[in-house]
């Protein structure tokens, strides 16, 4: 048998009539119900709106890049071909479609320009170095390596570019040494960059500064990662009289 509570809930009240003011009241609570409801679509349309458009120029970029960090004559040529890159525009001397790595010695600025161009409207990224992953996979085992094999998913509200999902750039490749967890040995960074590969994600969302050389880096990390490497990355080479700014 029904319940009195479903009783009630399926009676009908046609036959309670409303006054003019209670009628009048009511529908001066829908309409303002709707006029809040419309606001608030309006606005997140603009949110949209905003982050569509919100696209600079490669010398947009440069000039924004000078306020941050004054560029000396040996870099100038880099940092406006990384302006290129990060604009999407074709006179980039490379591949768009692939990330980048940065070649060069110590304190010659490979860190701080790609610090700058961390959240940009082709494919935002973290950065994160390489001695901290060893240390993750040191304290923590596989988390480290698993949470850097992947992008990272975030609120596109946090993202001037509206993406809903972030890249790495790993910094100083090569000054991390073979992590252990529990006695178990692992080159961290060479299998992070095989899954990222294996993973098939967006070449773009994947970049690396070292200030290893290309025989370095296949001596430390094998002809498979170097193999894939090249698939994955634009070379991109600091000038070897590019004084350090860290004297």
């Amino acid at each position: 048998m029904p319940s009195s509570k479903q009783e009630e809930i399926l009676e009908n009240f046609d036959h309670i009539e409303l006054d003019e003011h209670e009628i009048e009241y009511a529908l001066y609570k829908a309409r303002e119900a709707k006029h809040y409801q419309l606001k608030r679509e309006a606005y997140n349309e603009k949110l949209r709106s905003d982050r569509s458009v919100k696209k600079y120029t490669a010398d947009q970029l440069l000039l924004k890049f000078k306020e941050f960090w004054a560029a000396d004559g040996y870099n100038l040529p880099i940092i406006m071909n990384l302006c290129y890159y990060f604009s999407g525009d074709a006179m980039f001397g490379g591949d768009l479609n692939k990330g980048l790595l940065l070649v060069g010695g110590v304190g010659v600025g490979k860190s701080t320009m790609m610090t700058f161009f961390r959240q940009n409207q082709v494919f935002s990224y973290r950065m994160i170095s390489c001695r901290e992953i060893e240390s993750d996979f040191s304290n923590e085992g596989e988390k480290g390596v698993k949470t850097c094999s992947y992008n990272l998913p975030i609120s596109t509200n946090s993202n001037p570019f509206g993406h809903q999902e972030i890249g790495f750039c790993f910094d100083d490749l090569g000054t991390e040494a073979n992590a252990k967890h529990f006695g178990h040995e692992k080159n961290v960074m060479a299998e992070i960059i095989l899954n990222r590969y294996d993973n098939k994600l967006d070449y773009r969302a994947t970049h690396i500064t070292t200030n290893l050389t290309a025989d370095e880096i296949k001596t430390q990390y094998g002809s498979r990662v170097t193999d894939r490497m090249k698939e994955m990355f634009n070379l991109i080479v600091f000038n070897k009289d590019a004084k350090s700014r860290r004297l």
